[in-house]
């Protein structure tokens, strides 16, 4: 940007691909998973990755597009695993549950399958 503050970290160069960045993509696929499984974290996990991408930028190791980019991939990925995964993993912590073994559900938490 004309005018704008120097960068502290010069950008990638040509040939040293940066797209999209790894740590968004890791960033909005945690918040969005985060606010699915727990919707009031929502208030934070979505703005702490937004700011996850713009420290990427402002640092000057990411350009604008990689960042948005790798939210957007993270947060589709995020929400298709917490999608797919639920049912599967609601079952296995059920039996986890059911099959009192003190550590195990120690470690699962009280759910409806300690309570019929």
């Amino acid at each position: 940007m004309a005018g704008g503050a120097a960068s502290l970290v010069p950008c990638p160069p040509y040939g040293d691909w940066s797209f999209p960045s790894n740590h968004s993509a890791i960033a909005g696929a945690a918040a969005v998973a985060l606010a699915l499984a727990v919707p009031r974290l929502a208030v934070l996990t979505l703005p702490m990755a937004v700011l996850m991408a713009f420290s990427r930028v402002f640092v000057g190791v990411h350009y604008p597009h990689d960042v948005g980019m790798g939210l957007l991939l993270g947060a589709s990925l995020g929400a298709l695993a917490v999608a797919l995964l639920t049912g599967p993993m609601t079952r296995v912590i059920a039996a986890v549950q059911g099959s009192g073994i003190r550590a195990a559900v120690w470690f699962t938490g009280p759910g409806p399958a300690r309570h019929p």
